[in-house]
């Protein structure tokens, strides 16, 4: 493994020296695979049952002090004095940057060699002495550290899941501490600016982070980690039987000649389609008449049918199935090639009803949504002409469907 290489990356289980198997780590078959985001990965688990008991170890750690010092420690009573010398609110945010010392030190061990645990391991030198610092004369060095680990997050935190979050916010909570309260003019407001751009940049950061981790496929095949709010099951082979693969094509062109009349949308909106507005080139039109009436990949009832904004209209480019409920599986009489997904923390809008996003990083959703921890299983047919066998089911590359609109463009012209 590179020394680059991050213990947490979507890495596939090695079978010989040299060589790797399309399985992802850490995971059963048929559990949901989603994106490490909203998760925690194996490396962290330990980590989080700490960042869970901090309270108490904290509790504990101030009971040793005091006994130590008791017992006449110089050592022990130098701590005690300095924490009871500062301020409440400087004594907060010490204790967030040490459990977030405590944190980083604990993943030196529960991760493999490599760059990162250098970094873990002086990560945690370095907030443990910030931690100190804070309570004494030196804390806009101690701020300065603090920030530096949040920067390092930005660059070197992929993939980020909740751990990581959740330690980041802990120092963005110490230095929210550390900044106020300041003195009035351009220093306040260097502050508050400061402060806030720390926490925008983070999340943002845990995004781009999110993405990167996504497969090659889009995260809607086997063997890979998924997008943001997805979920695919964990299959234990990439490869169909031949029944599996008649069992796919033939499924694919039924659906694709039954299908073949909603290419007028005013015959689709006749059969019950909510086409509306088409914009973009995945424009979902459910028909609700579909949903929940028992009928499940059946060819000539998709549940929704998929178009794409173009010059000359609505363009017909696939359906996607869905299955009757929450916590039903769907078919898999298609193996590997035919892989369902369900879709985990998205945000719905009250008013008006409708998908406002997917939960951020930091667990919240926009003001008016709530959030919707997990839906029903869904899976993508794409009924383009000349699309490659692998990109039929599940996901299609944004770049062939603009080449193939273009095309259609050019033609019509």
């Amino acid at each position: 493994m590179s020394i680059l290489a991050h213990a947490d990356d979507p890495i596939v289980r090695p079978v010989e020296p040299g060589q790797r198997a399309n399985l992802l780590e850490g995971f059963e078959v048929g559990d949901q695979v989603g994106n490490p985001l909203y998760g925690v990965v194996d490396e962290h688990v330990l980590a989080v049952i700490v960042l869970i008991a901090a309270p108490l170890l904290v509790w504990i750690g101030g009971w040793v002090v005091r006994m130590l010092a008791q017992a006449g420690s110089s050592h022990a009573q130098r701590v005690l004095d300095r924490h009871r010398g500062a301020d409440l609110r400087l004594r907060i945010a010490s204790w967030a940057i040490a459990i977030s010392a405590l944190i980083h030190a604990i993943l030196v061990f529960t991760h493999e060699p490599t760059l990162y645990t250098v970094l873990y391991a002086g990560g945690a030198v370095a907030l443990a002495w910030a931690s100190w610092a804070v309570l004494g004369t030196r804390r806009r060095t101690a701020a300065a550290v603090v920030v530096a680990s949040v920067v390092t997050f930005w660059f070197l935190g992929a993939p980020a899941d909740q751990l990581g979050v959740a330690t980041k916010l802990l120092e963005l909570f110490a230095l929210v501490l550390l900044a106020y309260p300041a003195e009035q003019g351009d220093s306040r407001r260097f502050r508050v600016a400061g402060t806030v751009s720390l926490v925008v940049l983070t999340g943002v950061a845990a995004w781009i982070g999110a993405f990167a981790t996504v497969g090659a496929d889009g995260g809607h095949h086997g063997g890979e980690y998924p997008e943001p709010g997805t979920l695919v099951p964990y299959i234990d082979r990439l490869e169909p039987t031949a029944d599996e693969a008649h069992f796919a094509t033939d499924l694919y062109w039924e659906t694709y000649a039954a299908i073949d009349r909603y290419r007028d949308v005013a015959v689709a909106e006749a059969a019950g389609y909510e086409v509306g507005v088409v914009r973009g080139t995945d424009h979902h039109a459910q028909n609700p008449s579909f949903i929940g009436d028992g009928r499940i990949l059946d060819p000539e009832y998709p549940e929704s049918l998929i178009y794409a904004e173009s010059p000359g209209g609505p363009v017909l480019i696939g359906v996607m199935f869905e299955t009757d409920g929450i916590g039903q599986a769907g078919p898999t009489d298609g193996g590997p090639i035919m892989l369902w997904h369900s879709h985990e923390n998205i945000c719905i809008s009250v008013i008006p009803f409708g998908l406002a996003g997917l939960e951020s990083p930091f667990g919240s959703c926009p003001v008016g949504a709530l959030n919707l921890p997990i839906t029903g299983e869904m899976l993508h047919a794409w009924m383009i002409p000349g699309i490659p066998d692998e990109d039929k089911w599940g996901h299609v590359d944004d770049g062939f469907v603009e080449s193939y609109l273009e095309g259609l463009s050019r033609a019509s012209g």
